[in-house]
């Protein structure tokens, strides 16, 4: 599996590997099959409960997001598609921007401010531990995205 960090570890983006039929019990724990019937994606497999589950459409040249978490934390998988996720520690100011493909996992922490810029349409899932609470999103566009 293909790993990468951002933000002094903040940030954190996967790119699931693609395994053949059949997987050995000691294959990756997150993967892509690609099957005759269509493809399996394994993207979580964790001892933390899910609380939040969200489908994402990414429709031609839209940005979503543009705000942080002071306690959710989350992670977004992109299905299909291709985005740019842009990300920005609001204490420190750095700043990156994360090509994403089918098959990225990336993972953002609290404090990160993000937006997601759609380059080819598609569909991402977003998950978290923590629950969704309205008054947890803080406005925070990113210049220049």
């Amino acid at each position: 599996m293909n790993e990468s960090t951002f933000l002094s570890g903040k940030v954190l983006k996967r790119s699931l590997p693609v395994v053949q039929p059949p997987s050995s019990a000691e294959g990756p724990a997150l993967k892509r099959l690609l099957l005759p019937q269509g493809e399996l994606a394994q993207f979580y497999d964790g001892e933390e409960p899910l609380h939040y589950l969200a489908y994402i459409e990414l429709r031609a040249g839209s940005v979503r997001g543009n705000h942080y978490h002071t306690t959710k934390q989350e992670w977004i998988y992109l299905v299909q598609g291709e985005a740019v996720l842009g990300v920005e520690d609001i204490e420190t100011k750095a700043r990156e921007m994360l090509p994403l493909k089918a098959g990225d996992l990336a993972f953002i922490s609290p404090g990160v401010a993000h937006a997601i810029r759609t380059v080819q349409p598609g569909h991402a899932i977003e998950f978290s531990s923590t629950r969704f609470d309205a008054a947890d999103i803080h406005r925070f566009p990113l210049k220049d995205f």
